[in-house]
């Protein structure tokens, strides 16, 4: 099976379980409990809601054989939130960390939204002799000022990152 179709039948499978998360969440904290088998070219993708009281602080990952079981402490209930976690859960890459140093490549909004940040506002800062942008966004229901300085058209740096 090519990636892309694994990727929009994962995709399918966490949309058709939202209104379980939203359901769950409302009592307890929702995990996505989840098994992918590879079985001769196949990919059989099994996944359900939980409820936990005493919510994993971290996701769980078996890898055996062609078959890959996890559950995944969702914090984020929208699906593509959901779904960029388990693609970084399976694939062993952690989520990028924001912070004082880090390089934005591309458009800042958009780069902060990979992230799972929602920017709620951008303010340009001119200073006698350089450009600022103070940004406030969200994460988790958490917020954040964030001030970053562009380097060039493409890319730009992250000066201070503070939670408010």
């Amino acid at each position: 099976m090519a990636e892309t179709s694994f990727q929009k039948k994962l995709f399918r499978e966490i949309k058709n379980l939202h209104a379980d998360i939203e359901e769950i969440s409302k009592h307890a904290t929702p995990h996505l409990v989840g098994e992918i088998r590879n079985q001769n070219d196949s990919i059989e993708i099994n996944l359900s809601v939980s409820a936990m009281e005493d919510p994993l602080k971290e996701p769980l990952l078996i890898k055996e054989d062609n078959t890959i079981m996890f559950i995944l402490p969702i914090k984020n209930k929208k699906p593509y939130r959901i779904y960029m976690d388990v693609i970084s859960l399976i694939s062993g890459k952690k989520e990028q960390e924001l912070k004082s140093g880090t390089i934005i490549q591309g458009d800042i909004r958009r780069s902060l939204k990979r992230l799972g940040y929602e920017v709620l506002w951008i303010h340009t800062q001119n200073t006698s002799d350089e450009v600022y942008f103070t940004i406030w966004a969200s994460k988790n229901g958490e917020r954040f000022t964030i001030i970053v300085k562009p380097i060039d058209s493409e890319r730009a740096i992250v000066k201070e990152i503070k939670k408010i």
